[in-house]
């Protein structure tokens, strides 16, 4: 189709600006809810892919049928409740979208421990919304495209909301002008240029009477200028109300900026921006992303999370019961370092010392909450020796999930199961007394050797030098007297062959 313009974004553009959200606050797993339509569909391989790259998990699809009724998204939703991911991406029409959340309220979804992320789709016409449906929405964050406020957007609001209100006087009056009609606006003028700069000429195909009033593209005109028309729209770059128009990069808006939003009460507020260059920042003007660790908070404004919680969601959460895991214990000879104890009325075990300390804050630093139960290996219910290596095949055989003691890593072990690194060091240490009465005088260089061995040294130093002399000697026919020349030479070849 050449003569096809995108006058929008292309759905697509939005994932990146998802992933560095969904990666900003630490999150492993995401599920994303989408309708059953080539809308809904499209987008799902791009998230996907921006998604892995940064190691997130999609490990459900949660697709809503076109013609969903209220029972039909209840279904979904409960089957969501059931699973422990508890970060959604929803990218569903306006319509779908208002249903979905306010189903979602009435299960409880909309309470702290969960993460809803809406799309551009929704997030654009954020303000046309009803109000009832931003308060089931609360806590909610979007990424909308980011119109840059100009007095000539001021002037076109205040003039469209009076004539919308002339024109459809019993209309909801929260059809509030947004960025799709920022963009028809732009495109018409932008159409109304090119066609100022080609000029009007008469059609090359004149077409039946009969037909001229009919919808068929067929019945159409043939302007003998579309491409020079087509030419002058592309290559015109213009600073509009929606922003900057350019369609030079394949024929469709480029990707500009995204703000971040968080939907609180009736409306929403403002916590960061996304853009190609800088990525998050809480600033338009700021050219980087500050992220100190893993574990701190993304540099953007506070989030009012579901259920009007300002702490960040883990994002993961074990369901009403699920499953748990199972962590075998085992007492150790030395209670300093694991001791169990099985309560005999509630069957309930406890452990404590160095190896559940460590295996507990272990679990506290996992980026998702993680549910467990101590299970004491009692040899008297078994046909084991009660060894540290049944204790360890039990692993293998699947009756733990984990197992914690103060285990020593060995060949045959590692033939079942896999070790954490080692947290102590075994091995055989000597201490010996040291003497601090040293006399530290001049002379402490000579303590290395003793007197007799210096005495043995010097002795052999000597011999030495009187050899070389002596073969210096023979080897010349002048035998000039013994000087102060040829003794240092003597002393400087001792020391050259030592």
């Amino acid at each position: 189709m050449p003569y096809f313009l995108r006058a929008t974004l292309n759905d697509s553009a939005q994932v990146k600006s998802i992933a560095s959200l969904v990666q900003a606050y630490g999150w492993r797993e995401v599920v994303a809810v989408y309708e059953d339509t080539d809308y809904g569909r499209d987008i799902l391989p791009y998230l996907i892919y921006v998604l892995q790259e940064i190691d997130v998990r999609v490990p459900y699809r949660s697709v809503i049928p076109l013609a969903a009724t209220s029972e039909t998204i209840l279904q979904e939703l409960n089957g969501l409740i059931a699973r422990q991911t508890r970060v959604f991406i929803v990218h569903m029409s306006s319509t779908m979208t208002t249903l979905l959340f306010m189903k979602a309220k009435e299960l409880g979804m909309m309470n702290k421990g969960f993460v809803w992320i809406i799309t551009n789709g929704v997030a654009n016409i954020i303000d046309s919304l009803n109000p009832s449906v931003l308060q089931a929405m609360n806590g909610v964050l979007g990424v909308r495209y980011y119109v840059p406020r100009s007095q000539e957007l001021d002037d076109l609001s205040i003039r469209w909301n009076r004539m919308y209100q002339q024109d459809n006087p019993d209309a909801s009056p929260f059809n509030k002008l947004n960025i799709v009609g920022l963009w028809g606006y732009d495109t018409t003028w932008v159409l109304a240029q090119a066609a100022e700069n080609v000029g009007i000429s008469s059609a090359r195909n004149k077409q039946p009477w009969y037909i001229k009033n009919s919808t068929c593209l067929e019945s159409m005109d043939i302007s003998i200028k579309g491409h020079k028309l087509l030419t002058s729209i592309v290559q015109n770059k213009f600073r509009g109300l929606s922003g900057d128009f350019d369609l030079t990069d394949g024929r469709q808006l480029k990707v500009s900026v995204f703000q971040i939003i968080n939907v609180v009460g009736r409306g929403w507020r403002e916590i960061g921006f996304w853009n190609v260059k800088s990525g998050l920042s809480r600033e338009l003007k700021q050219d980087y992303f500050k992220k100190t660790g893993p574990a701190s908070m993304p540099d953007l404004n506070p989030v009012i999370w579901p259920g009007e919680s300002t702490e960040k969601p883990m994002g993961w959460e074990i369901p009403t019961g699920g499953k748990k895991l199972r962590v075998g214990v085992y007492s150790s000879e030395n209670p300093e370092f694991i001791k169990t104890y099985k309560d005999p009325v509630t069957k309930a075990t406890t452990a404590s010392g160095l190896s559940v300390d460590i295996f507990e804050e272990a679990v506290k630093r996992l980026p998702f909450p993680v549910s467990y139960d101590y299970i004491e290996f009692d040899t008297g219910d078994t046909a084991t020796s009660g060894s540290y290596n049944d204790f360890v095949y039990q692993v293998y055989l699947q009756e733990y999930d984990i197992a914690v003691a103060d285990t020593t890593i060995r060949y045959n072990r590692t033939l079942y199961v896999d070790f954490t690194v080692p947290y102590t060091e075994s091995g055989v240490g000597m201490i010996v007394p040291v003497k601090e009465n040293l006399n530290m005088d001049m002379w402490l260089f000579l303590r290395p050797l003793s007197t007799a061995m210096w005495f043995g040294s010097i002795i052999f130093f000597m011999y030495t030098g009187f050899v070389v002399w002596l073969l210096e000697y023979l080897k010349d026919n002048e035998h000039d007297p013994f000087s102060l020349e040829q003794l240092a030479i003597t002393i400087f070849s001792i020391f050259e062959e030592s």
